[in-house]
């Protein structure tokens, strides 16, 4: 079963976006400043949406046509604009923001986002390659639950979930903002934010 097969399976029956990430929402002073964001891996669009509701021109883009589907869906009845690409972001290579475009048949800053947003998706080629999808100055955040969430939680899986103090180093080219790494509520997280150097 492919990455497509299994997350459309998922959202089969999914027929609202979830709740933004509050993780997301406690940055909304540094985003304010942002007039465009990607929300990477982002599913059926809790965060993205939440993100075009602030005014800041999203793209949203996950594996999951029917995640994409619930999203799109949303942001017609909400009345807020809200791009979409179907992609694996787990492909080799990790595909560039111009790429992203021609599959978009739409406008996508080749030079990327003021706002880089990846929740809960672990992948590291991808995070070493955040920078590019970021014009300069622009601001990463990144929520990735850790090895120590093993400890009461059997899920996420160890593949899925980075070493403690793994997370600033596999975004590589960023300026770290904040990193905590703690319990948040019944999980383990590390939270980066971080900033693509001017």
């Amino acid at each position: 079963m492919s990455a497509a097969e299994r997350w459309n399976a998922k959202y089969a029956d999914w027929h609202e976006p979830g709740l933004p990430s509050g993780f997301v929402m406690d940055q909304a002073g540094l985003l304010a400043d942002c007039p465009t964001a990607v929300d990477l891996a982002g599913g059926a669009g809790g965060t993205a949406l939440w993100l075009a509701e602030q005014g800041i021109e999203t793209t949203l883009v996950d594996v999951s046509e029917r995640a994409l589907q619930v999203a799109e869906n949303t942001a017609a009845e909400r009345g807020v604009p809200l791009q979409t690409i179907c992609t694996d972001l787990e492909a080799d290579p990790v595909p560039t923001p111009g790429q992203l475009s021609r599959l978009a048949g739409a406008a996508v800053p080749d030079g990327g986002w003021h706002a880089a947003v990846c929740t809960n998706f672990l992948h590291r080629p991808l995070l070493g390659a955040l920078r590019e999808f970021l014009v300069p100055g622009g601001i990463a955040l990144v929520l990735i639950a850790t090895v120590e969430n093993l400890l009461v939680n059997a899920r996420p899986s160890r593949p899925f979930l980075v070493e403690l103090g793994e997370l600033p180093e596999l975004c590589w080219g960023l300026e770290t903002i904040s990193f905590d790494e703690e319990w948040f509520g019944q999980r383990h997280e590390a939270r980066l934010v971080a900033r693509y150097p001017s």
